[in-house]
């Protein structure tokens, strides 16, 4: 037990100093954006949505006004900012300090109350059933211990309450076409409970996310469907869904977006998925 506190002590430090740079610094710089005014970060914004364009149909900002909600995990605070504004009263928790520090700054430019601390969501410092939603986009699959994460959620979730979290899908075409081995590897063990389950190595969790240096996350977790709902069993109801490809560069915007409401929905990189408790 001990060895396993000190590994998750690790990377713990470790997911702390990887995503102080708030993520979404990257695309920032493509954009050319070195500041954070009210203009600059509206830019932002609407290039991030654009590119997203399913995201907020996921999030359901209109169910949120007078809700108590909590965020896990903060990027560039463009999420944070649009449930603010949709009127509920927010709380954000992340790890890293660069991400508190931007989602901060954004609610003081844009005149928004929230409540916003950093901290690591498996030692979340909210009381159980504090929450009517949960939001978490592309952060529990990097805390080390997924099922430990969302036992975390379920806990400070209100009865009826409901998360929307987005988890990497371990069957991706992606996966399939770049890490066939280790995709093969976690098909045998998901249905046939053959081998080990496989770890992400260095490869794979660069391929979806990495700083401006170009390192990659400590810790990424790959997850199915079956597995997810295997996870999600304490909540009453599970409805999850696939999204995203890649091509931005290659295809521009509208092939992108072509591709995510094909390709996306068969073979997509991401699991949306809406948890009742």
């Amino acid at each position: 037990m001990a060895e396993v506190t000190e590994r998750q002590g690790t990377i713990d430090q470790e997911n702390r100093d990887f995503w102080d740079e708030a993520c979404g610094t990257v695309l920032a710089r493509e954009l050319g954006i070195t500041d954070h005014d009210a203009e600059s970060l509206r830019r932002y914004d609407d290039t991030y949505f654009a590119i997203y364009p399913y995201l907020l149909r996921h999030v359901a900002l209109a169910d949120m006004r007078g809700k108590r909600v909590l965020e896990i995990g903060l990027g560039h605070g463009n999420l944070a900012q649009k449930i603010a504004a949709a009127g509920a009263a927010y709380s954000g928790l992340d790890i890293a300090r660069g991400p508190v520090g931007m989602v901060r700054h954004r609610f003081a430019v844009a005149g928004l109350p929230g409540e916003v601390l950093q901290g690591s969501i498996l030692q979340c410092p909210f009381d159980d059933e504090s929450f009517d939603q949960v939001v978490s986009i592309g952060v529990l699959h990097h805390t080390g211990n997924f099922a430990a994460a969302l036992r975390e959620v379920h806990r400070v979730l209100k009865p009826g309450g409901r998360a929307t979290i987005m988890v990497y899908n371990a069957y991706s075409y992606r996966r399939w076409l770049r890490f066939t081995g280790p995709t093969l590897r976690h098909w045998l063990w998901n249905y046939f409970g053959l081998g080990d389950r496989p770890t992400a190595g260095v490869a794979g969790r660069r391929a979806y996310d990495h700083d401006s240096l170009g390192g990659e996350p400590p810790a990424t977790e790959f997850l199915s469907r079956r597995e997810l709902r295997t996870l999600c069993r304490s909540f009453q109801s599970v409805r999850a869904a696939l999204e995203q490809t890649g091509g931005r560069r290659m295809l521009g915007l509208r092939g992108r977006l072509i591709l995510c409401a094909t390709l996306g929905r068969l073979w997509g990189l991401d699991i949306y998925a809406t948890l009742t408790k």
